[in-house]
């Protein structure tokens, strides 16, 4: 129970790996708001939680908007007095693998403000009150083609690399107020919906790579439960000397 008193805030949390991740903290003791956008009726992870007593909750904003993500953390902080640990993981729509050839410029720019950009509207109103505290943790959740190329990944391996940057760049700026920032960095991960939509294709070059990709991969394929127990980690006490880091998930694919 590491996270017992903690406010965990898990954007895209509401299924997935960030479902995986929402759960892990929950059951680790953390207070978790999850979010995702808006939609009719609570997700059925946070109800399934909620159901089993653990303190889970539901707040919808659209990451890709600076203020409804202000919103949201006034919301959190205002309902359980901190936020201790956010997490930001989730597919914002609008990002899409083309071969770059293919792909129009106003595409690439959704890609860039999908991947890269919403990660930075949810981090911003979050440094105030972790710096009031003096502790926070953040951990970024992305892709590993930000480190090793990937066919028809070209403007989605830029955002991330972007992010992994920015990850050593605000982990080392935002030192002084207490807060550690980090990055996990992902390849294909089965009981997602990247890996629903693309398995047992065979006409997309995407397709065709994750099918390599899973040949090649010596130690299985990810599940979202690996990538969650790693975030726990980077979340928690036990990880307070680290910052600035991306740390890879891929089951021996590569060694970036």
């Amino acid at each position: 129970m590491e996270f017992a008193h903690r406010v965990a805030l898990v954007v895209g949390g509401s299924y997935g790996i960030g479902g995986a991740i929402s759960q892990e903290l929950a059951e680790r003791g953390a207070t978790v708001v999850v979010n995702s956008r808006a939609r009719t009726e609570p997700p059925v992870l946070v109800n399934q939680l909620a159901a089993r007593g653990l303190p889970v909750t539901w707040t919808p904003a659209d990451m890709n908007d600076p203020a409804e993500m202000e919103r949201l953390v006034n919301e959190v902080v205002a309902t359980h007095g901190r936020l201790d640990v956010l997490v930001v993981s989730g597919g914002p729509a609008g990002a899409k693998a083309e071969l770059f050839a293919e792909t129009t410029a106003a595409q690439s720019a959704t890609t860039v403000n999908s991947m890269f950009l919403s990660r930075l509207n949810c981090l911003h109103p979050a440094i105030g009150p972790m710096a009031a505290q003096g502790y926070g943790k953040v951990v970024f959740v992305t892709t590993d083609a930000g480190r090793v190329p990937t066919p028809s990944e070209s403007v989605v391996g830029a955002a991330a690399a972007a992010l992994m940057y920015f990850t050593r760049a605000a982990g080392r700026e935002l030192a002084r107020k207490g807060i550690r920032v980090n990055c996990v960095s992902t390849t294909l991960t089965t009981q997602t919906p990247v890996y629903d939509r693309y398995h047992g294709q065979t006409d997309s070059v995407l397709a065709k790579a994750f099918a390599k990709i899973e040949a090649a991969t010596p130690f299985g394929l990810n599940t979202p439960t690996d990538i969650a127990k790693l975030c726990a980690f980077l979340a928690g006490p036990e990880s307070d000397q680290i910052s600035g880091a991306t740390i890879s998930v891929n089951g021996g694919l590569s060694f970036p």
